[in-house]
């Protein structure tokens, strides 16, 4: 999305270096319920400013 909340169309290879990026952070920690280790997901949100990443929201 853009600044005015539009969809907009990435670039291929921007799409390829934010999942890269995405790979690459660590720091996950693995959810526990009740003491078992559980599988979820996370939204993340890339604010990206001159071509770069200045954020990322969760």
């Amino acid at each position: 999305m853009n600044r005015d909340l539009k969809d907009m169309i990435l670039d291929p290879e921007l799409e390829n270096k934010l999942l890269q990026f995405t790979k690459s952070l660590d720091g996950w920690l693995p959810k526990e319920i009740k003491g078992l280790k559980v599988d979820y997901y996370q939204y993340l949100t890339y604010k990206i400013e001159n071509g770069k990443v200045s954020e990322v929201l969760p």
